[in-house]
């Protein structure tokens, strides 16, 4: 028996750690490395956030700014002299006033 235990292979992890703690300086640049690692994910993570939120304000945006315009073109079609003077004789029966229509006042 004890000659299969000395044929046996050697645990893979066990040796990488005794490796790891043999060179402090191997050790310490792995901690860095994964540490940076964690911080890129994180980094590209927050930039697509920002990506996706800013195409969301931009398409917002085009909507506000064409709802505008449309607002503009409403309003100057509301504000037209003869529109409004269609208004005035066809719904509220308004005409002009002729020459025997109007009255003058003298005010002492």
């Amino acid at each position: 028996m004890n000659t299969k235990a000395n044929n046996r292979q050697p645990n893979l992890f066990l040796e990488i750690l005794k490796g790891l703690g043999a060179n402090k300086l191997t050790s310490a640049l792995l901690v860095v490395i994964f540490a940076s690692s964690l911080a890129v994910v994180q980094v590209t993570h927050s930039a697509r956030a920002q990506l996706i939120k800013q195409d969301t304000l931009l398409q917002e945006r085009d909507e506000l700014d064409l709802e505008w315009r449309y607002l503009l073109v409403e309003e100057e079609f509301y504000s037209q002299h003869a529109r409004i003077e269609e208004v005035a004789t066809t719904k509220l029966e308004m005409k002009r006033p002729t020459s025997q229509d109007e009255q003058v006042i003298i005010i002492q």
